[in-house]
């Protein structure tokens, strides 16, 4: 970290600033798309595509650490981190008093959900895509838990399924980023965002309409918290899609039909 840095971000602690990747359409609503662990703001483009450019104003912004967005070897990549970086960088483009539809996928679930919980009035309504909920710290016999934190202390058992399985679905996960040199970023917000989430916890106390969709076909993530979550808290609705862990063209019909009916 050079002297600059260690003093603007390091001792004043100032969020870095976002790769914003789309900001497309001229709508009355503003809808923010946040992307997951080890991806960039592509993987939103089969949604941003069948979209109603006149009812919505879309942006995107890489996550710190992914796509062309700065990737600090000192970050912590924590929720906190990820979610104070989107604030900021909206806060910029969009002024202090406008509200956003907010939908995530994946690990940009966790970031969207705290970004909902702890700023007040930022968020009218919230979309998350195959969450990868996980009960409290305290749970360590949750097989997601243990596979997360397996896979964090392995890049290359990591970066090798990615691309064993792009090829196999033919690019299906075109948007992943399999270079080794990426992998602190991608540790990092497996402990730090995915393993610490508090996100069932601030799912519970959403006062906001809040759906979650998982993919029957989707075996990253564990869906039962979800359900549990639905009957204690009856502003979440939850969907079912027959899709993998990823946005295709079908899923993103799927997400615009939703989006509109809210």
């Amino acid at each position: 970290m050079g002297l600059a840095d260690y003093f603007w971000h390091g001792l004043l602690r100032r969020p870095y600033s976002l790769s914003k990747v789309i900001d497309i359409g001229n709508g009355d609503e503003t809808l923010v798309l946040v992307h997951g662990l080890a991806s960039k703001s592509e993987i939103w483009l089969p949604l941003v595509e069948v979209l109603n450019k006149n009812r919505y104003r879309i942006i995107c912004y890489d996550l710190l650490g992914f796509g062309m967005s700065p990737k600090p070897e000192s970050s912590s990549y924590s929720t906190k981190e990820h979610a104070k970086s989107i604030y900021h960088a909206l806060r910029k483009d969009i002024g202090k008093d406008q509200k956003i539809t907010l939908a995530g996928h994946s690990m940009g679930c966790i970031v969207s959900a705290y970004l909902a919980y702890n700023y007040e009035g930022l968020v009218e309504k919230i979309v998350l895509y195959q969450p990868p909920l996980l009960l409290s710290e305290m749970e360590k016999r949750s097989f997601h838990r243990k596979l997360y934190a397996y896979v964090a202390k392995k890049p290359p058992l990591f970066l090798n399924y990615i691309k064993f399985v792009n090829k196999l679905f033919k690019n299906r996960l075109e948007n992943l980023q399999t270079a080794t040199n990426n992998w602190t970023p991608i540790e990092k917000s497996i402990h730090n965002t995915i393993l610490t989430q508090e996100t069932v916890f601030e799912l519970k106390h959403l006062l906001i309409p809040t759906h979650i969709i998982y993919g029957r076909m989707d075996f990253v993530v564990s869906k039962l918290d979800a359900k549990k979550l639905a009957e204690i808290n009856k502003n979440i609705k939850l969907h079912y899609v027959y899709e993998m862990h990823d946005i295709t063209k079908r899923s993103a019909k799927y997400l615009k039909a939703l989006l509109e009916e809210l």
